[in-house]
Formats: C-alpha cells, sequence, structure tokens
C-alpha cells in the first residue's frame, strides 16, 4: 500500500510538473525571457510571504499521525489557517503599497504590478488547497490529496497555452491563474465537506504554537531561500536573468518532486513508528529509497546534467542558451534534497523541531554569504548562475547535517552502503564529460538526443550490472512501484471511501 501512496503522490506531482514544464516550453518560446521573469517575479514576490500560512501544516500532519483527536485537530487548524490568511494578505497588500508609494520603486516593466496583485489573489484562493492537501496527508489519503492540485494544473496550463498562442503577454498569463482558481476550488469543497470538524480546543492549540515556533524559522528561511533569491537577482540584474534562471528550474524542479514525496508520505508515517518505537522500520523504509534512487533516479539525473546543452537547446532554443549551466546545476543539486529528505522527516518525526530550525538557520547563513559572493558586483558578479550555485552548496550542506545529526539520534547510518554508487559516478562522470565534449558535442541536437544519450544510459546500466550496482530484486521493485493497476485500484477506492477514519 506503501508504494501505491508514493507512486500516486509522486505520480499526480510529476503529472502536474511535466504538463507544466511542457506547456512551460511553449510560453517560454512565444512569450521570451521578460514576460516569464515577470511572472516569476510577482511570484516569487506574493510567495516570499507566505511563511505567514506555512506555519501549522507540519503540527496538523504530526498531531493527526499520532493519534490526536482528529476532528478537534481540524477545528483547530482551520481558524489558525483563516486568521493565517487575513495576516498574508493584509501583510503583502501593505508592503506592495509602501513599497509603491514610500519608496517610489519603479519596475522594468510596468504591467509587473497588476501581476502582482492578480497573482495575490489567486494566491488566497488557491490556500484552500494546501489546506486540502495537508488534511488528507495527516490521514496518508494520497488520492484526496493530490487530485484536486492536479486537475486545476491540467485546465491552468491549457489556458496558459491559449493564451500565449494568442498573443497575450504578463497579465493575461497571471489571469488564467486566477480563473483556473476559482473554477477548480468547488472540488476542494467537496472533499472538504468529508472532513469532520469538532471543536477548538485550546490544548490542542497550544501543541500547535509549541510545534510551530522551531517551525517558523525553517518556514522563513526555507521561502526566503526559494522565492526572494529571485528579488535579489532582478535587483542586482535583471528581469531577463530571472527568466534564464526560471526556464533552467522549470525543468529541473521536476526532479526535486521525488524528494519531496518521500518527505509528504515519509513524515506521518516515521512520526507513526516513532510513537511505536520501532526504528527498524524506519530504516528499511529508508534503506529501500535510497536504493531506488541511486539506481534509477541517479542514472538519469547525471545524463541530465552532463547533456544539459542538447536537452535544454532543444526544449526552449538558441535563445535560452545562457540557462543551460544552471540546468545541469540545479539538476545536481536537486538529487542532495531527494537524498536528505527521509533523514530531515525522521528528525520531524521524533519531534526534534527545534533542531530542525537550527539546521536550517545554518543553512540560511551560508546561503546569505554564498549568494553575496556569487552575485554581488564587486566579487564575481555570477548572476544567475550564483542562484544555482548557491542552492548546490546550500542543499549538499543541508543533507550532511540532516544525515549527521539523524545518525546521532537514532543510529540509522546507510552513506557506506551507497559508497560503490558514489565511487562510480565520481569516476564514469569526467569521463563522459570529456568524451561527450571531444566527439559528440558537435554533433546534431537530434543526433545526440535520439542516440548519444539512449547508448549512453544503456551502456551505464551495463556498467551497473558489470559491477553488480543492480539486482534482479530491484527490477522488481521498480515493476511494484509502477504498476498502474494496483495504483488505479488505490485511487478508486480512497475516492469512494467517504468514511472519516
Amino acid at each position: 500500500m506503501l508504494k501505491q501512496k508514493f507512486i500516486i503522490d509522486f505520480g499526480s506531482k510529476f503529472g502536474s510538473y511535466l504538463i507544466t514544464a511542457i506547456t512551460g516550453i511553449v510560453v517560454a518560446r512565444l512569450a521570451g525571457p521578460e514576460v516569464v521573469g515577470t511572472i516569476t517575479y510577482s511570484t516569487s514576490y506574493v510567495i516570499t510571504f507566505s511563511f505567514i500560512t506555512g506555519l501549522f501544516g507540519s503540527a496538523h500532519i504530526k498531531l493527526v499521525s499520532e493519534g490526536q483527536n482528529e476532528e478537534n485537530c481540524n477545528k483547530t487548524y482551520l481558524i489558525l489557517m483563516v486568521f493565517s490568511i487575513i495576516l498574508f494578505f493584509l501583510t503583502v497588500l501593505g508592503f506592495f503599497f509602501i513599497q509603491k508609494y514610500l519608496f517610489k520603486y519603479k519596475y522594468d516593466f510596468p504591467e509587473t504590478e497588476t501581476v502582482i496583485l492578480i497573482t495575490l489573489i489567486a494566491f488566497i484562493i488557491s490556500m484552500m488547497f494546501q489546506m486540502n492537501e495537508t488534511y488528507y496527508n495527516a490521514k496518508i489519503k494520497q488520492a484526496k490529496s493530490n487530485l484536486p492540485a492536479f486537475i486545476k494544473n491540467i485546465i491552468y496550463n491549457i489556458l496558459r497555452v491559449i493564451v500565449v498562442v494568442m498573443g497575450m503577454k504578463a497579465v493575461a498569463l497571471a489571469s488564467v491563474n486566477l480563473i483556473t482558481a476559482v473554477i477548480t476550488v468547488p472540488l476542494v469543497i467537496y472533499f472538504l465537506k468529508q472532513l469532520k470538524f469538532g471543536k477548538w480546543d485550546k490544548i490542542l492549540f497550544k501543541k500547535y504554537i509549541k510545534i510551530s515556533i522551531p517551525i517558523f524559522s525553517i518556514v522563513v528561511t526555507g521561502v526566503i531561500m526559494s522565492y526572494a533569491d529571485k528579488l535579489i537577482l532582478e535587483y542586482y540584474s535583471s528581469i531577463k536573468e530571472v527568466g534564464y534562471y526560471s526556464a533552467a528550474y522549470s525543468i529541473g524542479g521536476m526532479l526535486i518532486l521525488l524528494g519531496n514525496t518521500a518527505g509528504t508520505v515519509f513524515f506521518s508515517l516515521f512520526s507513526t513508528y516513532i510513537s511505536q518505537n520501532n526504528l527498524e522500520a524506519i530504516k528499511s523504509k529508508i534503506k529501500t529509497f535510497e536504493r531506488f534512487i541511486f539506481i534509477f533516479a541517479l542514472p538519469l539525473i547525471m545524463i541530465l546534467a552532463l547533456y544539459a546543452h542538447p536537452v535544454m537547446i532543444l526544449l526552449l532554443g538558441a535563445k535560452y542558451e545562457p540557462s543551460v549551466p544552471l540546468f545541469s546545476v540545479l539538476v545536481l543539486s536537486s538529487f542532495f534534497i531527494i537524498w536528505g529528505m527521509p533523514y530531515g522527516n525522521v528528525l520531524s518525526g521524533l519531534g526534534l523541531f527545534w533542531l530542525a530550525s537550527y539546521i536550517n538557520f545554518a543553512k540560511f547563513i551560508l546561503f546569505i554569504i554564498t549568494m553575496i559572493i556569487f552575485i554581488s558586483p564587486s566579487i564575481l558578479n555570477l548572476g544567475a548562475m550564483a542562484l544555482a550555485i548557491t542552492a548546490l552548496v546550500t542543499n549538499v550542506f543541508m543533507f550532511l547535517l540532516f544525515y549527521y545529526f539523524s545518525y546521532k539520534k537514532t543510529g540509522i547510518r546507510l552513506l557506506k552502503e551507497q559508497g560503490s554508487y558514489i565511487t562510480f559516478w565520481c569516476l564514469l562522470s569526467p569521463i563522459i564529460y570529456l568524451v561527450y565534449n571531444k566527439y559528440f558535442h558537435s554533433l546534431s541536437i537530434v543526433i545526440q538526443l535520439i542516440a548519444v544519450i539512449p547508448i549512453t544510459l544503456v551502456l551505464i546500466y551495463i556498467l551497473y550490472y558489470l559491477f553488480g550496482l543492480i539486482k534482479k530484486q530491484d527490477i522488481d521493485i521498480l515493476k511494484q512501484t509502477i504498476r498502474l493497476s494496483s495504483a488505479s485500484s488505490y485511487i478508486k477506492n480512497e475516492i469512494k471511501d467517504n468514511t472519516h477514519n
């Protein structure tokens, strides 16, 4: 059942990102880096303040998974979220008017202000989708958690392609996001009505606050690192540079989904195991997950990083060539997010939110230092590459801390088991890179994609087999994981299940 939950969560999110990436390619090609940059900047502007609404989700999942009164948790979480959304709206609007009328800030493109306001309204409505995900993630019901956002994403991407084909620009694209949220919110309401809401519980409220206080620094620093970097990039360079970075991240970011899915499923699961003092079960799940990503995810990630040029040029065109090195670095960075997520959830499952907040704050300090060094015009002045390098450095750092403290608290240590894969790629990557640049880089993009990359991937798995890095049971696990009939059956059963258990 866990495999089905995992594949549904990953499949729906990966499907959403895949659709978004494909339509994003159309948008990027037709609209250009300036429009892409404007949308990305406006989204980052609004979401930079989303830490206000992101404090209580983890607390709700943990409390429900530990066996607290679910109905009272639902009501307490609802009231906290309504208050947070109102505060968020007033904060963003206040900052917007202060910047506009007090500091007289001017944008490269005047429509940026309109896009920001439309994005704000769309985000407010979309908070209902986030609440639905939190409620059903706490129950580990991935179909009900993921379905509304998945449908919303499909409609959104169809509409934005239509808009950009018609020659419309940033304002129209932002409006599509708002319209889609309004159209699909009834489905969220339908699922929310299936939940039972008890009463406001002061004791539970104190528990939410106790868990959320250390989470506050995690959420704030996380949001700043994820979104404020684009605001900094626009300040030091231009909207166009933001567009280059966004284009690279929109494709490379799909790989982060594997790690986010691990976080979604493992957090609630690990909280339950830890409450039962079942560390062996946690170790077994992490071991299986790690073996899966090193065998099936890492080769794909390395291929994308090493062959970034033909991939990006084919997808986005020659005008996005500055995005190629950004893509390579971001793809490598994504692997450390994937690898480290279960270890971060071990700490969260243990209730060590203060420790997690200290770790995140250390990452934030490193983020600031690295960003200043690489983006400052008076030092290295690397533009968009500064963001990519900063992401890689901070994600590697975060993984090492998560791993170290998980080992200290639980004794779970699996790094040695992956040593052979790490050694393999440290030796093979330079060889692939040198051979590609000497013999294949000058070939046409089409030949590289239909011949060079597939042959390279086949050779990698032949080497995996010869060195004993892949076994028959690994193929069996893959087959079980992607078995569509099991996943389909699980979705049907969950959607039909209107009980409150």
